[in-house]
């Protein structure tokens, strides 16, 4: 082996990283991740960003809805 190489470990759950499945399944997972979200928002990869301008406090009250919503998400 060389020093460049990682030695093969067994695996007992989970999905490898490389996998062709795997990329589908994550994105099955977060499928849903930002029904009821109203501002703009940029997903790449593994990564999801909310955005807008807030100028007044109906917008600040939109996006804290929408964070909201985002937090609630992740404890499901």
């Amino acid at each position: 082996m060389h020093q460049w190489e990682s030695a093969w470990e067994r695996v007992i759950s989970g999905i490898p990283r490389g996998s062709v499945i795997g990329p589908i399944l994550f994105l099955i997972y977060i499928n849903d991740l930002d029904l009821g979200v109203d501002n703009e928002r940029l997903k790449s990869a593994d990564d999801t960003k909310l955005y807008g301008v807030v100028t007044n406090r109906d917008e600040a009250l939109s996006m804290q809805k929408d964070l909201n919503v985002l937090t609630q998400w992740t404890s499901l």
